[in-house]
């Protein structure tokens, strides 16, 4: 596994900045610059482009009692972007998404439809999920952590604070994405580095998308569960 201070000496060896005796304590600006603003950047454009395998994603069930809020996990970043990143784990149903504040104050308002439907709200640290119709079994949310380094100890965080801190992400990923972005601010040709970068970006995020498997003809059957409403109203 990489150390942060691993991929920050090759990215000071690309842009000919001399190495720190310490990459946590440096307070040089060349140094606190790559640390702490081109390293921040790029893990994070990393997190939000792209659903991650555990440990940088997590997944958390929500028991619900039928009311309408829950609370989200401290280090929850944003939702998979997958068709089921919420369901029901009783029916394996799809949970569906409602990003307008006015689309979702019309839904509860008018107080029908059968189907289930989320909303989520809130600020880093303090999110949390709305349900309409309000929950009365268990609902799995997959996510995104804002994590994307461990201690040695194996306490994952999202702040470089030691030396045999581990990068989480892929290396080669964060190294361009630094690079590119130390160039294209100090006015230094960038793009050969920037396109690096999305290639990578690009690659990494087919290769978690696509199933490598063989198919042998069989025809796509459509999903049983998805074709019956959260609640059926009384008649």
């Amino acid at each position: 596994m990489t150390t942060i201070v691993s991929a920050l000496n090759r990215v000071a060896r690309q842009v000919s900045v001399s190495l720190p005796s310490s990459w946590v304590t440096s307070t040089e600006t060349r140094h606190a610059e790559i640390r702490d603003d081109f390293l921040i950047e790029t893990a994070e454009d990393i997190l939000d482009r792209v659903d991650l395998p555990s440990p940088i994603s997590s997944t958390t069930t929500i028991t619900g009692t039928g009311v309408e809020a829950y609370t989200l996990p401290s280090d929850f970043r944003r939702l998979h972007r997958g068709r089921l990143a919420v369901y029901e784990s009783s029916l394996d149903r799809g949970v569906w998404p409602v990003t307008s504040d006015a689309e979702w104050t019309a839904l509860v308002d008018s107080g029908v439809g059968a189907e289930r439907y989320y909303k989520i709200t809130g600020y880093e640290g303090n999110f949390s999920i709305s349900f309409y119709a309000h929950p009365s079994t268990d609902i799995v949310v997959h996510y995104v952590t804002k994590n994307w380094m461990i201690s040695s100890g194996g306490a994952a965080g999202s702040m470089f604070t030691a030396d045999d801190d581990i990068l989480l992400l892929p290396n080669r990923i964060v190294e361009a994405g630094i690079v590119w972005r130390w160039r294209e601010r100090k006015g230094l040709p960038f793009m050969d580095k920037y396109n690096e970068y999305e290639l990578l970006m690009t690659r990494h995020t087919n290769d978690l998308r696509v199933r490598r498997t063989i198919g042998f003809g069989a025809r796509r059957v459509a999903r049983w569960q998805d074709n019956i409403p959260a609640e059926i109203p009384d008649v």
